[in-house]
């Protein structure tokens, strides 16, 4: 099965939808990497935004009858939203990741190592 070369056009136009739904909605990921860390209005408006791009992207697929079109702007939708989710969920101060709770995604306090320090 070859690749309609139209199709994969109309997907790369469409991923130019989605990003201009995500700029449009949010401000840029550098902003939000210095806000503080799970910002509900900053996460909030990424969630409305994959919607809506998700939305744009379905509609658009389905006019055109094209999965390259779907798989094309759907992997842009993807990328765009992981890079937000990272940005939201970083510390401004350590530069990493944290959970809600605050606690270190990275295991380094699940299971601590034994002190094997000389005491003398």
């Amino acid at each position: 099965m070859a690749i309609n070369r139209h199709a994969v056009e109309v997907g790369v136009l469409t991923a130019v939808g989605n990003y201009l739904i995500f700029a449009h909605m949010l401000p840029p990921i550098a902003d939000v990497r210095r806000a503080d860390a799970m910002d509900q209005d900053v996460s909030t408006a990424e969630k409305q935004a994959i919607i809506l791009a998700t939305g744009w992207t379905i509609l658009v697929s389905t006019l055109v009858q094209s999965w390259e079109t779907f798989i094309v702007a759907g992997a842009a939708a993807v990328g765009v939203d992981f890079a937000y989710k990272h940005a939201i969920a970083v510390t401004p101060e350590t530069g990493k990741i944290r959970d809600s709770s605050m606690m270190s995604l990275d295991g380094g306090t699940s299971h601590p190592l034994p002190d094997y320090a000389m005491e003398e």
